[in-house]
């Protein structure tokens, strides 16, 4: 069984919870360009905004006007923040289970017999750790995961069988698969499919020669009644993080680089696999309310997964620990700014 999971409106809702007085306005995450007061696009939007008609990638000037002043927040993106929230939801799922695979900073996809006893759990534990909802699809194929929990957003969960799956998928608008775009959608319609279920009727080598070998192949399987479900590899990432819990709550030194040790071998395992360098290194802390925090230094010349960093981790957790008087529950490190062992900057 694969499981799909979706952060509900995942930038607008970690802004609700920083806002908590301002839960019944409209928030609306933006990207400003800088040009004017108003210039830049939504990223995201809460619910209620959606209501009055903003969408992501709406240009903030019309979103501006379908949202009163006095009930609405226009927020720059804070990114960084994001991806931290991001790393611990992370850190949780992978507590959980093995094969995952993370499809975007508030997407991820999982292949586990067990996906549908541990569902329900899952879901609780990453509101109990990080106050956020989210949705959550089972189904026998990844497609079926991804189409089915879309119907339940927000803050569901749904678990279907194999013919129920295949009943959805047959039954469902080409534009409301995963994968098949407006422009795909558009030519599939002249070429006389408006469902999944139209496309038996299309030559598979006709299909082959529109769309190419590859998409046009999938297009044929989908028809078939079949779902490749391979979670695929990891796409490039600027950075790498691991989270995890710490025993109890503590301001123990010893505790907290224990735990880091133990994460840290995780994250420069896939150092390792990839054969990257780094010249950030940073800290993650969760504390006793929840609150993310943290702490982060850059080298002047790369890393390689083999040196030691011992000195800049109780750097970095000292300054933290004198900074703050609060208990730590969660901790995670962070790797960014990635090269390849050979000298060449990959990603930055």
């Amino acid at each position: 069984m694969y499981l799909h999971i979706d952060m509900d409106y995942f930038f607008a809702q970690i802004e609700e919870k920083r806002r908590p007085m301002a839960s019944d306005k409209i928030i609306v995450v933006c990207v400003f360009s800088g040009r004017t007061e108003d210039s830049g696009v939504v990223s995201t939007v809460n619910y209620l905004g959606r209501s009055v008609g903003i969408k992501s990638g709406m240009p903030i000037a019309f979103a501006k006007k379908r949202a009163p002043p006095a009930d609405s927040i226009f927020i720059p993106m804070d990114r960084p923040y994001y991806n931290e929230i991001s790393a611990q939801i992370d850190s949780i799922i992978r507590e959980n289970f093995e094969k995952i695979v993370q499809a975007s900073v508030d997407e991820w996809n999982v292949d586990d017999p067990k996906s549908g006893e541990k569902a329900a759990e899952l879901k609780n534990e990453i509101l109990r750790e990080t106050n956020l909802t989210c949705t959550i699809g089972v189904a026998p194929s990844l497609l079926g995961a991804k189409m089915v929990a879309a119907k339940v957003k927000p803050n569901g969960l749904i678990i279907i069988n194999e013919e129920e799956e295949k009943k959805l998928i047959e039954n469902s608008a080409l534009e409301k698969v995963p994968g098949i775009g407006p422009k795909t959608t558009e030519t599939l319609r002249l070429m006389g499919a408006e469902k999944v279920s139209d496309l038996p009727k299309l030559d598979r080598l006709r299909l082959v020669e529109v769309f190419g070998r590859k998409m046009g192949g999938w297009l044929s399987e989908l028809g078939s009644g079949r779902y490749p479900s391979e979670l695929g590899e990891d796409k490039d990432q600027d950075e790498i993080s691991r989270i995890g819990t710490l025993k109890e709550k503590t301001r123990d030194q010893y505790m907290i680089k224990s735990k880091l040790k133990e994460l840290e071998k995780e994250a420069k395992s896939w150092l390792i696999e990839r054969k990257k360098s780094y010249r950030t290194l940073a800290i993650i802390f969760i504390t006793e309310d929840l609150k993310t925090h943290t702490k982060s230094l850059s080298f002047r010349n790369p890393k390689g997964w083999s040196e030691d960093i011992e000195k800049e981790k109780e750097t970095l957790v000292s300054e933290f620990l004198f900074e703050n008087q609060m208990e730590i529950r969660r901790v995670g490190i962070r790797f960014g700014n990635f090269m390849d062992l050979g000298g060449q900057t990959t990603l930055f």
